[in-house]
């Protein structure tokens, strides 16, 4: 009996190496505090992590594969937006009715903004910082320089997901409506795209094909962002929440409970694999530079962030002498 389980884990695993993906595993790191993981970001080269299970952001060092810092004392942060030039990192810190300001010189929380509201996603812009209330189903716009709103909107439901389109233009999945709201750079709606699913939640922006990817229900989607109409679909694992797109190779990214779900975006969305990974969470992060798949979660109730790379077309992994670091 044993020897026919090691067989059948032994072909699970040649299957997955050999998947259409050609992902490999190359490391498992613990990070501290309980598992539960939110939006993440890059600043300086590090792999920044809303951690709602530590109340604090992780800040992880892909080369090292280590936590470098962990800013601790947050009330529930729910996301991330990195400003590179002002060196200043914003979290949307639910709890607290505010936004709290990083400093990526020192790691260090810096100053906060109070808000009248309890904030969700973020999205930032020269200056200009989009925050979505899911509790009032508002978004508002905010002035960093002055610390004021100065523009605010009803959604009519849920906001989840935000993106840029073209031109300034904002997308925001209204996760109760099965809607995806179109804005002006002043919070004016253009156009309400209802889709033919439910709970639309994550949401990612392609300018290449002009599409948006948007995580339902049981499916991604890939809608046209001038129309709203469904260009394809692929089956998905429930509870696939956020999605991360690789522009140059057009690989979607999407994590659920256990499964990541990898597809091509090249204008028609196809899933090339749906593998099972060793960690539970519904985030994942793609490092272009390093070429690396980054998935926190939680494994037998302690936080773990799974690292994959992508295999060179040669059928190798991308520097060998990394992948042996397996912790």
């Amino acid at each position: 009996m044993r020897l026919a389980r090691s067989l059948v884990a032994l072909a699970l695993l040649t299957s997955w190496v050999a998947s259409a993906s050609d992902l490999r595993q190359i490391g498992m790191v613990n990070l501290s505090g309980s598992p539960g993981f939110g939006p993440m970001a890059f600043a300086n080269g590090m792999l920044l992590l809303t951690h709602p299970g530590a109340s604090a952001v992780d800040v992880f060092d892909p080369i090292k594969r280590r936590t470098i810092a962990q800013i601790t004392g947050l009330q529930s942060p729910r996301s991330i937006a990195v400003d590179v030039q002002a060196g200043r990192v914003y979290v949307a810190d639910h709890g607290s009715n505010s936004i709290a300001i990083i400093g990526t010189d020192g790691w260090k929380v810096i100053d906060s903004i109070a808000l009248p509201g309890s904030p969700d996603a973020l999205l930032l812009d020269d200056g200009k910082l989009y925050w979505a209330d899911a509790d009032a189903g508002t978004l508002s716009q905010l002035d960093v320089r002055t610390k004021q709103d100065v523009a605010k909107v009803d959604l009519g439901g849920m906001p989840r997901g935000l993106g840029f389109g073209d031109h300034g233009m904002i997308f925001v999945t209204v996760q109760d409506q099965h809607q995806i709201v179109a804005l002006d750079p002043q919070l004016k709606i253009l156009n309400r795209f209802t889709l033919n699913a439910s709970q639309p939640t994550g949401l990612v922006y392609d300018p290449q094909y002009h599409e948006l990817y948007v995580s339902v229900r049981g499916a991604v989607l890939a809608i046209s962002a001038d129309t709203g109409a469904e260009v394809s679909r692929v089956s998905a694992p429930e509870g696939v929440d956020a999605l991360w797109l690789d522009e140059d190779s057009h690989t979607l990214y999407a994590a659920s409970e256990g499964a990541l779900l990898v597809m091509s975006a090249k204008g028609n969305l196809t899933a090339l694999d749906n593998i099972l990974t060793e960690v539970k969470g519904h985030t994942v992060a793609y490092d272009s530079a390093k070429r690396l798949v980054l998935v926190p979660g939680g494994r037998e109730g302690k936080s773990k962030l799974l690292i994959l790379r992508p295999m060179n077309p040669n059928g190798q992994g991308a520097d060998e002498s990394t992948d042996a670091r397996v912790r």
